[in-house]
C-alpha cells in the first residue's frame, strides 16, 4: 500500500518545482522548438476555431483538490505531462506517432513510454521539459497511482491503482493526421461556478500566429470535428477482469408489487421487454465528480446461444454502442431514489437460468453489465467480464479511475447476470450494491 504521506510530499514537490521554475518556463516554453521542427508545410492550422470558447477559470483552482490529495496529484501530474508535450502537437511526425500508437491500443490512448523504443527522440524532447519542473517521465509513471479508501472504493483496503501515462484520443475514428490538434491536460472546468461549462475540459492549440490559446472543449464538440483531441490521460495497460467464478451474490428477494404508476405510457415497445425505473447513488461517499452532476451510466452486453456478443444500446442510425446514461444526478439528489425509464432488453429467449448464478450457462441469453461514473474525458477502465456459450466478453467504461463502478465489483459482474426469468415472475427485480441501487422492470404481456 502506498503511503499517503509519501502522496502528499509528491504533489508539495510538484507545486514548489513549478513555483521555482515558473520564470524560467514562461521565458522558454513558447520558444522550444519541436524536434525536427517543421515549418508545418503539411499540416493545417486547427479548423472551427470559434467553436471552442476560451478558457476564464483559473487553472491552479482548477488542479488544487484539498478534499481528495490522490486526485489532486493525478491532476498535476496530468497538467505537467500536457506543458512538456504540447509543443510537439506541431510536429506531423509526432502526431501520426500517437496516432499510430492509441490505434493499437485497447483504449484509443498512445503510452507514453512507448515513445522510447518507436519514436525515442520525441520521448526525450518530453523527458527534457519535465526536468525544467524536477520531473521525468519513469517517475510520474511510477507514482501514476490512486489509492483509493473504502469510502471510495466501498471495499476495505483497496490496492493501489496503477495507471500508465497516455493520451488519450476520444475521436480516433475520425482524427486527421493532416490537421493540427488540440491537446488538453485533461483539467476539468467548474461547473459548479457555471452550469453551462458542464463537462468541459481545459485544453490548448496554437492559433495560426504560433501562439497558445486556452480553451474549453466538451464531448460534442470533440466528436464532431477531424482535429485530433489528444487528452492526456492516466490509461490502464488492459481492459481484462478476471472473474471469480466464487463471487457472493447479493442477497436480493424478488419483489412482487404492481407496476409503477405511469408505466405504460411511458413505453412504446411491441410485446415484452426490460427496463429500469428507480435508480440512486446511495451517499456522498460515491460522488466521483468533482465539479458539475454525476453521470449515472450503465454498459451492457448480451451473449446469445451460440455464442456471439452483442451490444445492445441504439446509438442511432441503426448502429449501437456500449453503454446508455441512466441518469444526470446533481450532488444535491445523491442518497434518494430517482426515477427514469430506460429501456434495456427485448424478449431475448431461452432466457438464463436464476437458480445457478455460480455455473456457466450454456444454450441460453446472457447479458452481463455494470452500472458506472461516466466521463467521456478519460479513457476506459474496466468494469468486469462474462463467460457463456464458449464466448467471454470484457466490460468496461471512460472513467478516470478503476474504482468508479456502482453496482458490482467488476471480478463479479459473471454471477450478477440479469434474471429474466426472475424479473419476467415478479415483475421486478432491485440490483442493489453498497454504492449505489438499479430496479429492472418487465414491461408488457
Amino acid at each position: 500500500m502506498v503511503n499517503p504521506q509519501n502522496h502528499l510530499t509528491i504533489v508539495k514537490k510538484i507545486i514548489l518545482a513549478g513555483l521555482a521554475a515558473a520564470t524560467l518556463w514562461s521565458c522558454q516554453q513558447e520558444q522550444l522548438e519541436p524536434v525536427k521542427t517543421p515549418s508545418t508545410p503539411n499540416i493545417t492550422a486547427t479548423v472551427n476555431h470559434a467553436r471552442f470558447p476560451k478558457n476564464t477559470q483559473d487553472i491552479e483552482a482548477l488542479l488544487a483538490n484539498p478534499e481528495d490529495q490522490e486526485d489532486e496529484k493525478i491532476n498535476r501530474y496530468l497538467y505537467e505531462l500536457g506543458l512538456a508535450t504540447r509543443a510537439l502537437i506541431r510536429n506531423p511526425e509526432f502526431n501520426q506517432t500517437i496516432i499510430n500508437l492509441a490505434k493499437k491500443s485497447e483504449t484509443q490512448s498512445a503510452n507514453l513510454l512507448d515513445l522510447r523504443t518507436v519514436a525515442p527522440t520525441f520521448y526525450q524532447f518530453i523527458d527534457t521539459q519535465l526536468k525544467i519542473k524536477g520531473l521525468s517521465l519513469a517517475e510520474i509513471a511510477e507514482n501514476l497511482t490512486y489509492q483509493p479508501t473504502s469510502e471510495h472504493s466501498g471495499i476495505d483496503a483497496a490496492q493501489a491503482e496503477k495507471y500508465i501515462p497516455a493520451i488519450f484520443i476520444p475521436n480516433l475514428e475520425r482524427a486527421s493526421a493532416n490537421v493540427a490538434p488540440i491537446i488538453s491536460p485533461n483539467i476539468e472546468a467548474n461547473a459548479d461556478e457555471d452550469a453551462r461549462l458542464e463537462d468541459h475540459i481545459v485544453a490548448w492549440r496554437y492559433n495560426e500566429g504560433g501562439t497558445i490559446e486556452e480553451v474549453l472543449v466538451n464531448e460534442e464538440m470533440a466528436l464532431n470535428t477531424t482535429t485530433p483531441l489528444f487528452l492526456i490521460d492516466n490509461a490502464v495497460e488492459s481492459l481484462k477482469v478476471k472473474a471469480d467464478p466464487n463471487a457472493q451474490v447479493v442477497a436480493t428477494k424478488p419483489d412482487p408489487v404492481a407496476e409503477p404508476s405511469g408505466q405504460r405510457s411511458h413505453h412504446h415497445h411491441h410485446g415484452l421487454s426490460f427496463s429500469s425505473y428507480e435508480h440512486s447513488i446511495r451517499s456522498q461517499s460515491y460522488r466521483y465528480e468533482r465539479f458539475g452532476k454525476s453521470d449515472f451510466t450503465v454498459t451492457a452486453v448480451r451473449i446469445d446461444p451460440s455464442g456471439q456478443p452483442h451490444l445492445i444500446y441504439q446509438a442511432g442510425n441503426g448502429t449501437f454502442r456500449t453503454y446508455q446514461s441512466i441518469s444526470e444526478i446533481h450532488r444535491n439528489d445523491i442518497g434518494p431514489l430517482r426515477y427514469a425509464w430506460r429501456h434495456h432488453a427485448s424478449d431475448w429467449q431461452p432466457w438464463s437460468n436464476p437458480w445457478t448464478p455460480n455455473a456457466i450457462q450454456t444454450g441460453v441469453n446472457m447479458v452481463y453489465w455494470n452500472t458506472f461514473e461516466r466521463d467521456w474525458n478519460h479513457s476506459l477502465k474496466p468494469l468486469g467480464s462474462g463467460n457463456a456459450n464458449n464466448a467471454t466478453i470484457y466490460l468496461s467504461g471512460n472513467m478516470k479511475y478503476n474504482h468508479e463502478w456502482y453496482t458490482w465489483i467488476p471480478n463479479s459482474v459473471q454471477v450478477h447476470y440479469t434474471r429474466f426469468r426472475w424479473i419476467y415472475d415478479n415483475y421486478a427485480h432491485w440490483n442493489d450494491s453498497w454504492k449505489a441501487r438499479f430496479r429492472l422492470w418487465r414491461v408488457g404481456a
